[in-house]
């Protein structure tokens, strides 16, 4: 019994007494991340700083010029000075990394990587930023409104600059060419998955929750889908918040088209964009007129904001499309841009294995309301889990009501 006892005794000192070796870590390859740009630290209150000098507005003013009566001004206010006061600092990258423009080109493209700092993020947000000028991306900024969606700054946070804008902006810009959209945001998330495990030597959350809001939207929907059907991405969407999204572009022309207003002037841009990726060879300066003719091709590349696009060229759509281009449904031109939209309209063929969260406005004069409810009824059909929000506001108002929801569904406990 004694020998048993100094037998067992010595090879438990023996344990204690060996030195571990390390274990030493490994860097994975690189495959889709090409190289780091910019880093930079941040928080939320710098990037709300950032945001109302490019809106040229105090979060204040901005609430007061989308009507919020000042009941409803304080109350999100107050939310927003307890997010500043509990948020954490990040660290922001610019990466660039390999993908495929809409042709199937290689090309390099860019995008931003929000990390917390000194903290293990809780998971991963992937949001399609809004419509952006080809000088106004997040890696020309090294900054993008999107990010103050990250809220306290505790989850990793991408958002691609997109083919046409940062690294590729010597290409037309990609605007309704969803699949390539999807394909493009997911190089990105595996991108930075390389880098966080070579940098951070942690491992990327493979659960993500998208966000998109007007153009980014179709883009959000269209990666959930192609990573629902992928299974050996291994990639899981935990939640969809889409809103005023361009999901069946043939709809938006017919619609605007008919009423002759926009908003923004954004379908020249779109029609820049499809003669390039379609391969539609179309004459444009057949299709259009007045100073977007005279000013042919710089007010519809991308060059110029569509904000200052349309201070020149104005809301209706006479102004600068050719009368029969607009009204005569028979007009070759038209016909072949409607076909090609067509073909870049959303596919009904799969079901969300998670809840969508869905926004539309009945006073959307950008992107017509009938886009977020053809969607709808979609969803319905197939009994999909599905959150309906529906506000009779316009197109820059709904983005609040959406923030916000976006905030507490993120931040419960808040």
């Amino acid at each position: 019994m004694k020998k048993s006892f100094w037998a067992l005794f010595i090879f438990a000192f023996s344990l204690i007494g060996c030195e571990k070796k390390p274990v030493e870590f490994e860097k994975v390859e690189y495959v889709k991340y090409s190289h780091q740009l910019f880093e930079e630290d941040v928080n939320l209150e710098g990037l709300i700083k950032q945001g109302s000098k490019e809106l040229g507005a105090t979060p204040r003013q901005l609430l007061a010029d989308f009507g919020f009566d000042e009941k409803e001004s304080k109350s999100i206010l107050e939310k927003l000075n307890l997010y500043i006061m509990l948020s954490k600092d990040q660290t922001v990258h610019g990466i660039a990394y390999n993908t495929k423009d809409p042709l199937g080109n290689p090309v390099v493209a860019s995008g931003l990587l929000y990390y917390p700092k000194n903290n293990k993020p809780k998971g991963v947000l992937f949001i399609y930023p809004f419509f952006k000028s080809k000088s106004n991306c997040g890696t020309d900024l090294r900054y993008s409104i999107e990010a103050i969606l990250n809220g306290l700054g505790e989850y990793v946070c991408l958002i691609p600059d997109g083919i046409g804008f940062g690294l590729t902006s010597d290409l037309p810009m990609s605007i309704i060419h969803n699949k390539n959209i999807a394909e493009t945001g997911i190089d990105l998330y595996l991108a930075a998955e390389e880098f966080i495990y070579n940098n951070y030597k942690r491992k990327l959350p493979r659960e993500i929750t998208l966000f998109g809001y007007s153009r980014g939207a179709p883009g959000a929907w269209s990666m959930a889908r192609l990573l629902s059907k992928d299974k050996t991405l291994r990639i899981n969407v935990k939640d969809i918040f889409i809103g005023s999204g361009l999901y069946y572009p043939e709809l938006y022309l017919e619609t605007v088209f008919e009423t002759c207003y926009s908003e923004f002037a954004a379908a020249p841009f779109v029609l820049w964009s499809m003669n390039y990726y379609e391969n539609l060879n179309l004459d444009l300066t057949k299709m259009l007129t007045g100073k977007m003719l005279e000013e042919f091709p710089s007010l519809c590349n991308g060059s110029i904001g569509i904000q200052q696009v349309t201070s020149i060229v104005g809301t209706d759509l006479r102004n600068y499309f050719d009368y029969d281009f607009l009204k005569n449904e028979e007009n070759p031109y038209r016909q072949i841009i409607v076909q090609a939209l067509k073909k870049n309209s959303i596919p009904n063929d799969w079901k969300p294995e998670c809840k969508v969260h869905l926004y539309n406005c009945f006073e959307d004069s950008f992107v017509p309301p009938i886009c977020g409810e053809t969607l709808y009824q979609y969803l319905k059909e197939i009994n999909a889990d599905v959150e309906f929000t529906q506000k009779d506001v316009g197109h820059q108002e709904l983005v609040i009501y959406m923030t916000i929801d976006f905030f507490k569904h993120i931040y419960p406990n808040l």
